[in-house]
């Protein structure tokens, strides 16, 4: 598997691209943000657009990059309303995915092309929040960033959630490559170290939480 990277936008939401060449030439995106013409001239057989949550960041043109290619949209059922009504106001074009990932379980494992790609479940910063794995391979969304985690104050967020997410990140025991959905590109266990860091800061926002209310 080749892997190229885009950071695009406001908010610079990492794309990435996908290459198969065994036994056929396949390309997979992940979070196509606003990078599609950049997708489009850097892949010949798109099959799949993997979404990772559905923040307008990482879904905003996964519509057209679905239009102009065939691609097939996979999407966590969880944040499924995000993607079809513009629910920030933003202007999003709302649309549909192909697939709806029933993220009832930790992990789901799909076969897609003859390559098998697992979503974790992780929730926290949206419902559906996920972990998509491919080729031992993570690619992290807005979960796990190289020393941080993604916010929990935003609404549809949920911070207990996340601290359940995190404390079950910790139980991982290989260390696959993390490619996340803003900045550098790290490990598991390089991440390790900093989860306990953010457990207690989740820990003292919810006790400062209580006191406020």
């Amino acid at each position: 598997m080749e892997i190229q990277k885009k950071a695009s936008g406001d908010y610079q939401t990492n794309t990435y691209i996908l290459h198969f060449n065994s036994p056929n030439t396949i390309d997979f995106a992940i979070d196509p943000s606003f990078a599609n013409d950049w997708v489009f001239n850097n892949t010949s057989n798109l099959k799949a657009i993997f979404i990772t949550h559905g923040h307008f960041d990482h879904i905003w043109e996964a519509h057209i990059l679905r239009k102009r290619t065939g691609a097939k949209i996979y999407c966590p059922k969880q944040d499924s309303f995000m993607m079809e009504s513009d629910c920030f106001n933003l202007g999003l074009t709302p649309c549909c995915a192909d697939v709806y990932i029933e993220n009832d379980k930790t992990i789901t494992t799909l076969n897609v092309e003859g390559i098998e790609v697992k979503y974790w479940h992780f929730p926290g910063h949206t419902p559906g929040c996920s972990i998509i794995e491919i080729d031992h391979h993570f690619f992290s969304g807005d979960f796990i960033f190289q020393r941080s985690i993604g916010r929990c104050d935003f609404p549809y967020s949920n911070p207990k959630d996340m601290k359940d997410s995190l404390q079950r990140f910790l139980t991982i025991s290989y260390d696959f490559p993390i490619h996340p959905g803003h900045g550098e590109d790290t490990s598991v266990f390089a991440e390790k170290h900093s989860i306990p860091k953010w457990l207690k800061y989740l820990d003292l926002e919810s006790s400062r939480q209580q006191i406020l209310s």
